[in-house]
């Protein structure tokens, strides 16, 4: 390879010129601010703008902890890096291919005193590493990320019990009594918040984080409870002397009755996010929030509704962050909130209770709103679970924080919520930040309703009734999120999921993406659509083997991904770049593992992510494609594989600032060639990034480049020019 590289080398300064770099006349063309137009984004150059992206980072969930006058403080300062390594990390993501990331934000570390107190120093610290983010020529788009609500709500398990294979009976079932040592928690809301909508909970009780579930159970609960596992599994297995040894153990490990306000009803499932189809705790918090002035009208703080407090409190954080980055012009917009949660079926049930006198009024709720197979599997869950309260009296109602529920008020959510609350809330926020920010992009997305669970099409019609525009926002995308192949059977403290490569290479994630998509001309006015979280698990079939298959199964998923998306020609921002990963505990927060730096900083399965890209454009985009080594190979007789192909197509050039196109070394550690359609091309190795400037410009023209990597087994004809680094080789 290395003499036939030098023969071409030499060769090309016969053909044209060899020199030690061609770099544009001008200097590169600065950051702009990227504003809205018809379906795309453009620049302030007048040129199409697509995101290769990344979330910063997945860690950044789980608060770090100092020492303040002899407490234990939460601190997110360093999350996702300290501020002395942010070029060293905003550089390796520029090397990585990387042109943008979504910033994780915290509303607690904003306001986490309370709605009228504001950590400056937090806020001078995201203002520096978008700062720092643009010096690397890195846009941001700034992301409020909440799941499950908030870190104060959680739920303590044993991680490691006494008996069983994970995934069996009696591990599950232990997981749920002490010794704990690992907690499933959310991430978001600040603990003021959290006391707001729910009063009647004692967060200082020595037993928040224990399973609730586990006070005074009785055997014949214990009895329900193994029914249902063996129902949801298949298990077919009878009582033993070992089924009875670790049952003994299990009953005397139990706490005892507590009351039932001094933890949450959370459960440490595997995937975490089955809280939001079960948790009433969950319910409540999200009712609070986005729908409180129709949940619980009764329930106020400071003399406002908990809805207005919680939700103006929210707008002015936002403005805080607008008002600190908002002058920065490598800012892309505002994501109002992360992943929030619109299922309320549990609350309903339990509105359904509270109104009929008891539990077959919950019964027949779930019935009619899900059918007679899926509302019995429901409600015979939620009873074995103990999601529902027991009996109706006042004082239970009180302990489980339902007195202030309005019974009829909750059954209207679960149909259009994202229309009657989401939309709303988009608003109010979105002209929070505006005041600030006039020129801002707000980024929305939909709720996890009733249907994400459930599955729309067997919900009927008016659960489908989408969210709108938001009104008085002049620029907005849509930004939704998309996981297929991850998560295992939701169950307690289970081992991550078992796939082959086999089962993964060939599938085709692109009708499914372009579902999604679709919302935003349905219903949103065909506003840019941008996916702002989609990725994998790296820990199939555990890190060890995970790690000794180089990540495969793992790079597979992805390749699918970005070849659907590259056939879309879709802007996508991956989930996630965690320099704190662990292989024991994945990115820190509930054991999730999709980092892809590993715990020594080293890439995991780049080549199927850090790919050649078109980052701007000088014309309208009209196809693109990266055939990586994970892709599918299907060669005609005599043609040898276009191994590591990348291709734009864009229509007649709108614009005289240059295409640009995102080169990682990674792919062409040996050089590439470029084939152009017109004009010319240069080279900045600095940035890995190639330059652009076709030459015709009448209507009707399609420009396009073309590049491939040298290769003993083809021979390349025709190429316009070839890249190493700082030489080029250029035919006449």
């Amino acid at each position: 390879m290395a003499r036939r590289l030098c023969f071409l080398l030499l060769a090309g300064a016969a053909l044209g010129a060899c020199s030690s770099g061609n770099a544009p006349p001008a200097e590169p063309l600065p950051l702009t601010p990227v504003r809205t137009d018809r379906t795309y984004l453009r620049d302030g150059h007048g040129r199409y703008v697509l995101f290769h992206g990344v979330n910063v980072s997945g860690s950044t969930k789980v608060a770090a902890f100092k020492q303040v006058d002899g407490e234990q403080v939460a601190t997110f300062l360093e999350k996702p890096f300290p501020l002395d390594k942010a070029d060293q990390e905003f550089s390796k993501l520029r090397a990585l291919g990387f042109d943008s990331i979504r910033l994780l934000l915290a509303w607690e570390a904003i306001q986490p005193d309370g709605p009228d107190a504001y950590d400056a120093e937090y806020l001078g610290y995201i203002r520096e590493i978008v700062k720092k983010a643009g010096e690397h020529g890195i846009y941001v788009l700034m992301d409020m990320h909440q799941d499950m609500f908030s870190r104060h709500l959680n739920v303590k398990y044993n991680r490691h019990p006494e008996f069983g294979e994970p995934g069996s009976l009696e591990n599950t079932l232990l997981a749920l009594v002490p010794p704990f040592d690992d907690v499933v928690q959310g991430d978001g809301a600040p603990r003021w918040a959290v006391e707001a909508c729910l009063p009647e909970k004692d967060l200082d009780s020595p037993r928040w984080g224990v399973p609730r579930i586990t006070s005074g159970l009785t055997m014949e609960e214990i009895e329900n409870l193994i029914a249902l596992y063996k129902k949801l599994t298949g298990d077919q297995s009878t009582t033993s002397p070992e089924l009875e040894e670790w049952m003994l153990y299990f009953v005397l490990n139990l706490p005892g009755e507590f009351p039932v306000n001094e933890t949450s009803d959370l459960l440490p499932f595997t995937h975490w996010g089955v809280a939001h189809a079960l948790s009433l705790d969950l319910a409540r918090l999200y009712a609070c929030f986005l729908a409180g002035d129709k949940a619980f009208p009764g329930l106020t703080l400071r003399g406002k509704h908990v809805k207005d407090l919680l939700q103006e409190a929210y707008a002015n954080a936002w403005a805080q962050v607008a008002a600190q980055v908002g002058d920065l012009p490598n800012v892309i917009g505002y994501d109002v909130i992360n992943e929030p949660g619109g299922n309320f079926i549990p609350l309903t049930a339990a509105a359904a209770l509270i109104k009929a006198g008891g539990v077959e009024g919950a019964r027949s709720a779930l019935v009619g709103l899900l059918g007679q197979e899926t509302g019995e599997q429901t409600f015979q869950a939620l009873q074995a679970l103990r999601i529902l309260p027991p009996d109706t009296n006042p004082e239970t109602l009180r302990l489980w924080g339902l007195e202030h529920l309005d019974v009829m008020g909750v059954a209207g959510l679960n149909v259009a919520f994202d229309e009657s609350y989401m939309r709303p809330l988009h608003e109010r926020v979105g002209k929070a930040i505006l005041a600030r920010d006039p020129d801002a992009v707000i980024w929305i997305e939909h709720a996890m309703s009733a249907a994400t669970f459930l599955g729309g099409s067997s919900l009927g019609g008016q659960w489908e009734q989408p969210m709108t525009r938001p009104r008085g926002l002049p620029q907005v995308v849509y930004a939704p999120h998309w996981y297929p192949d991850i998560y295992p059977f939701p169950g307690f403290n289970l081992p991550s999921r078992s796939f082959t490569v086999e089962e993964v290479r060939h599938r085709d994630y692109q009708p499914n993406l372009e579902t999604m998509r679709h919302h935003s001309a349905n219903a949103l006015g065909n506003v840019p659509v941008v996916f702002g979280e989609f990725g994998t698990y790296f820990n199939f079939d555990g890190i060890e083997q995970a790690r000794a298959s180089g990540y495969a199964v793992s790079a597979h998923i992805l390749d699918n991904y970005y070849e659907a998306f590259e056939r879309m020609f879709q802007s996508r921002i991956l989930w996630c770049y965690s320099p704190e990963n662990d292989h024991e505990l994945g990115d820190l927060w509930n054991h999730e593992d999709f980092s892809i730096i590993d715990p020594e900083q080293k890439p995991r399965g780049e080549l199927a992510w850090a790919r050649p890209h078109a980052r701007f454009l000088a014309g309208k985009p009209v196809s693109t494609h990266f055939w990586s080594d994970y892709h599918y190979y299907d060669p005609d007789k005599g043609v040898p594989d276009p191994r590591r192909e990348f291709e734009v197509r864009y229509a007649s050039k709108e614009t005289a600032a240059p295409t640009e196109i995102v080169v990682p070394e990674v792919q062409y550690p040996d050089g590439f060639y470029v084939w152009v359609s017109d004009g010319r091309c240069y080279f900045d190795s600095k940035t890995a990034t190639l330059y652009h400037l076709p030459s015709r410009d009448e209507p009707g023209v399609e420009h396009w480049v073309r590049l491939l990597p040298p290769d003993p087994l083809r021979e390349n004809h025709g190429w316009n020019y070839f890249f190493k680094g700082e030489q080029v080789v250029e035919r006449n």
